[in-house]
């Protein structure tokens, strides 16, 4: 009897075994078959990645990222805008005459500042603004030989802008003692009105010549050649807003007081605006032309 049991209880043991095993082996292959048709890979996002074998264990390879561009100096296109003249250098390309040695130097240095500006503003002419509609200087557009003091010496004189921007007229004054002299500083020419409105103001009096500087309306300065040196002879600032800041040469002042300097100082003289936008006149550029010949017939003929 005791027999009969230890075989019956043998039995049991082994069905149970056998059931479990039956059971792990349907749950592993039925996990197998879903991974296989979601990826083909094992890969449980969907999308088989380069470098991933999904639950194999192989490693992942990272993200590559592009470095940052760097242009290389050496390969860098050079520069083809020559640079712009200077006070001590009007002619940077060398394309200048230079100065006769033996007679009238004066002329030749004011032609080597001429050529020099010429080398890189162009030619002067008249251009239409398409944006106003309107006729405008450009270029190297007036050249005059001035005497400002009065002492039988010539000054030149040179007013030009860059195509690309006509608006911005720059101007500049040299003189020659013993050698070639910047008296005034490359700056903007007046614009005595509110809107765009560039112009080369002149006042001759008693034998001597002031460039008048208008900003704006209300600022002013007229400046001559006085020991060598341009300088000031009468600044002032007209504020029809604020009169408070009316002044003649620094000093505070009344509005009347400010007109009334104006007219002492531009009576028994003779005004000339040359305007460089709108109102230009083709004569300006022909002044400019027969001051350059000037002075390369002074050159040529001394040479």
């Amino acid at each position: 009897m005791k027999k009969t049991v230890s075989i019956i209880m043998c039995m049991l043991i082994l069905l149970a075994l056998l059931s479990g095993c039956g059971d792990k082996d349907l749950i592993s292959d039925t996990l197998s078959q879903q991974q296989t048709a979601t990826t083909g890979t094992g890969d449980p996002s969907g999308s088989a990645l380069p470098g991933n074998t999904g639950s194999t264990g192989a490693t992942q390879t990272p993200e590559q990222t592009m470095p940052p561009f760097t242009p290389n100096p050496s390969t860098s296109p050079p520069p083809t805008t020559p640079p712009p003249p200077s006070p001590t250098n009007p002619s940077p390309t060398g394309t200048g005459t230079p100065p006769d040695p033996t007679a009238n130097v004066w002329a030749g240095a004011y032609l080597d500042v001429v050529y020099g500006l010429l080398s890189y503003y162009g030619e002067g002419k008249i251009v239409e603004v398409e944006e106003y509609n309107a006729p405008c200087f450009t270029g190297l557009s007036l050249v005059r030989l001035i005497d400002f003091d009065g002492n039988g010496t010539y000054e030149l004189y040179c007013a030009y802008s860059d195509i690309n921007s006509p608006f911005e007229f720059k101007q500049a004054i040299f003189g020659f003692d013993n050698g070639l002299v910047v008296l005034r500083e490359e700056s903007y020419v007046s614009n005595p009105a509110t809107d765009v409105s560039p112009a080369v103001i002149f006042l001759s009096k008693a034998g001597k010549v002031y460039l008048v500087q208008i900003y704006e309306i209300c600022y002013g300065e007229y400046i001559t050649l006085e020991g060598g040196k341009m300088v000031v002879v009468l600044e002032y600032y007209d504020d029809f807003w604020d009169e408070d800041m009316n002044s003649v040469n620094g000093v505070h002042v009344t509005p009347e007081e400010v007109k009334q300097a104006i007219a002492d100082m531009e009576a028994g003289g003779t005004l000339e605006r040359i305007d460089l936008f709108y109102s230009v006149d083709n004569n300006d550029l022909i002044t400019t032309q027969e001051t350059i010949d000037k002075l390369i017939e002074l050159v040529d003929s001394l040479s």
